[in-house]
C-alpha cells in the first residue's frame, strides 16, 4: 500500500512540476534541451542541419563548426588575401596592380555575379566593391538596360526563397542606383531556389547570388 502511494505521489509531481524528464543531454523533444538546442535522436544538439547554424558555419554531427576559409568580406581574411565567393583566397599581383575602375588591357569589363552569405540580403564590403566595378562598367560601355536576378540555395521553402531572391536583387539594384546607374535602366526579378545546383555548403555558396543580364 505504501509503495502504491509513493508511486502515485511521484507521478503527480512529474505531472505538475515536469521534474521527471530524461537527464540532460538525453531528451524526448526540444523542450528538454537548453535554449538554442534541438532534440535529435534523443540527444540535445546544437543543430539538425546547416539551417540551424549561423552564417559561416555548418552542421557536423549535431555541432555548428566554422567553415574553413569562409569569409563575409576582406576584413575576415589575412594579409595578402581577399574574400571571393565567401572564401579567402590569395590576392594575385595582377589583381592588386590593375585599375579596376574600367576596361582593362585583357578586354572589356563584364557584369559578373555577386554572392551573398547564407539567409542574407546584406551587401558586404567585397560585394559593394564588386558592384562599384559593375556600375563603372555599365557607364563605360553605355549599357542601356540591365536586368538583375536574385537566386538562393535550396534550403528553405519555395515561397521564402523567392522572397529572399527578390530582396537580394532589389538590394543590388538600389546600391547600383546610389552609384549613379539610372533607375530607369534597371529591372529586377527572383528565381529563388529554382536554378540551385549545390548539394552542400561548397556548392550552395555559388547558388546564393545575383546575376546581371544586358538587354
Amino acid at each position: 500500500m505504501r509503495t502504491s502511494i509513493r508511486a502515485a505521489t511521484v507521478a503527480l509531481s512529474c505531472f505538475f512540476f515536469a521534474g521527471c524528464g530524461p537527464d540532460y543531454p538525453a531528451c524526448d523533444d526540444d523542450d528538454d534541451c537548453r535554449e538554442g538546442e534541438f532534440c535529435v535522436n534523443d540527444l540535445c544538439q546544437q543543430c539538425r542541419d546547416a539551417n540551424d547554424c549561423p552564417a559561416g558555419q555548418t552542421c557536423n554531427g549535431g555541432r555548428c563548426d566554422p567553415i574553413e576559409g569562409w569569409c563575409a568580406g576582406n576584413g575576415d581574411c589575412g594579409p595578402g588575401e581577399e574574400c571571393r565567393n565567401n572564401r579567402c583566397v590569395a590576392s594575385s599581383s595582377e589583381d592588386l596592380s590593375q585599375d579596376t575602375s574600367g576596361p582593362t588591357s585583357s578586354g572589356p569589363c563584364s557584369l559578373d555575379p555577386v554572392f551573398f552569405a547564407f539567409d542574407s540580403d546584406e551587401l558586404d564590403s567585397s560585394t559593394r566593391d564588386a558592384l562599384g566595378r559593375i556600375a563603372t562598367c555599365i557607364r563605360t560601355r553605355n549599357v542601356a538596360r540591365v536586368h538583375v536576378t536574385g537566386y538562393t540555395d535550396p534550403r528553405g521553402t519555395e515561397e521564402y526563397n523567392l522572397a529572399l531572391g527578390d530582396r537580394r536583387a532589389r538590394a543590388v539594384m538600389q546600391y547600383l542606383t546610389s552609384l549613379g546607374v539610372t533607375r530607369e535602366g534597371l529591372s529586377a526579378s527572383s528565381m529563388g531556389e529554382e536554378m540551385a545546383q549545390g548539394e552542400d555548403e561548397s556548392g550552395w555558396r555559388n547558388d546564393r547570388k545575383v546575376t546581371f543580364t544586358e538587354r
